[in-house]
């Protein structure tokens, strides 16, 4: 989170200005703030956001929010926490801000939970499998989950397929098993062709997290706009008190 703290005593026209005057500065603060966050860090991070991340969805680059200072607490700049569906973008970005090694997944933590996986191994998915985004998309996980029996249960409905016909008929209860082919464990789909049938590997198992580097500095971008702009808006905004003090 990017927290904004203004100096006043750096600004010239501040120690110019008159003990009436000096009272608008808590209101200058504020604006101040308030424009730097809004109209200069958000769009700012936005932008190195959309250069430096891998093919960012469109709910990503929608996933900043830029929070107005008042009189008792300063203007902030931080992902969104929380999604009406989904993982909030402050969980899934924070190794692309800090690296370091991956945590489990929603869909790594089903297959451990059912003993489909060892808990110290992730599971990496078929480059097949993604779509224009990099990703897995929720259908695609939960299907393969319901086939393997370890789709969570929501609101009181169980996703997961059975042997029943209305089941056979979507094939999931018999297309996807967990296993290990040749020298590879991991989740496979069984595939029948006009050669016979077959099995692909839908996600391989590795052992150990995957480690990443950090592409998206957050924080340092944040602080290089604030310190190239913060000044300005407050000049600004200080002008801007001054002349609309009542």
């Amino acid at each position: 989170m990017i927290d904004l703290e203004l100096n006043v005593g750096s600004v010239p026209l501040a120690r110019e200005i008159s003990d009436i005057q000096r009272k608008q500065i808590p209101f200058a603060l504020i604006l101040a703030q308030t424009r730097l966050a809004t109209k200069r860090i958000k769009p700012g991070i936005t932008e190195v956001m959309a250069k430096r991340l891998d093919r960012p969805t469109p709910t990503t680059m929608r996933s900043l929010f830029a929070q107005a200072a008042t009189k008792s607490r300063g203007a902030k700049v931080w992902f969104k926490d929380q999604w009406t569906t989904g993982i909030p973008a402050d969980t899934y970005l924070q190794q692309a801000v800090q690296g370091g090694a991956r945590p489990h997944k929603r869909f790594e933590k089903s297959l451990i939970a059912q003993g489909l996986m060892k808990a110290g191994q992730y599971a990496v998915p078929n480059l097949g499998l993604l779509n224009q985004y990099g990703n897995v998309s929720r259908g695609v996980m939960t299907r393969i989950l319901s086939g393997l029996g370890a789709a969570e249960g929501r609101g009181g409905y169980q996703a997961n397929a059975t042997g029943g016909k209305r089941s056979r008929r979507k094939g999931n209860a018999e297309r996807y098993f967990v296993g290990t082919v040749g020298e590879e464990s991991g989740v496979w789909e069984r595939k029948a062709s006009a050669f016979g049938d077959g099995v692909k590997p839908v996600f391989l198992y590795t052992n150990g997290a995957p480690q990443y580097r950090v592409i998206f500095p957050f924080f340092k971008i944040g602080e290089n706009i604030a310190k190239a702009h913060g000044q300005t808006e407050l000049a600004a905004a200080l002008r801007e008190a001054i002349l609309t003090a009542k």
